[in-house]
Order: structure tokens, then sequence, then C-alpha cells
């Protein structure tokens, strides 16, 4: 994890039911995932997501993590994950 990743900590303080959510909504573990969409774009929608739970613009949010492009791939990677635990818990 990068140090004080912020969208991290978003996402571990979200609900699982949030976090499935938020999974499904990005295509995560259900099958119907838009192979057009790069890692890039799915970073940049949780970022929008993070940023309106914090009541922030997505730019603000953007600068105060620093890297945004890094942070926001790290929290795909871990989103992804939740969605693939919870297609393999429906199986």
């Amino acid at each position: 994890m990068v140090a004080g990743n912020i969208v991290l900590g978003w996402l571990e303080a979200c609900s699982e039911a949030h976090r499935r959510r938020l999974a499904h909504r990005l295509g995560f573990g259900t099958g119907h995932m838009d192979a057009r969409r790069s890692l890039d774009g799915l970073a940049a929608s949780l970022l929008t997501e993070c940023a309106g739970d914090l009541q922030m613009e997505p730019g603000e949010l953007a600068r105060v993590v620093g890297n945004p492009r890094e942070i926001g791939r790290e929290a795909v990677m871990q989103l992804a994950l939740v969605g693939l635990e919870s297609s393999a818990a429906a199986a």
C-alpha cells in the first residue's frame, strides 16, 4: 500500500455492501467488464466516487493525494479483489 493512500482508507471504511456496489458499478465480478475501459479510466471513476463521499471535488481530491494515478490504480486493484471475492462467494 502507498503510505497515506486516502482512497484505500476510504475503501476500508466503506461497508462491505458499499464496496460490493462499487465493484459491481465498475464491472468487477459481473462478467460484463468493458474491455475498452482502461485502468486509468477505472481509477478516475473510483477517485470521483471517493471525492463525492468525502464531499470534495475530484480535482481537489487529486491534489490532496499526491499522485492520483498511482493512488487510483492501487485502489482499483483492491476493489477488483473485492469483486472477485464476492463472485467466488456467490458461485
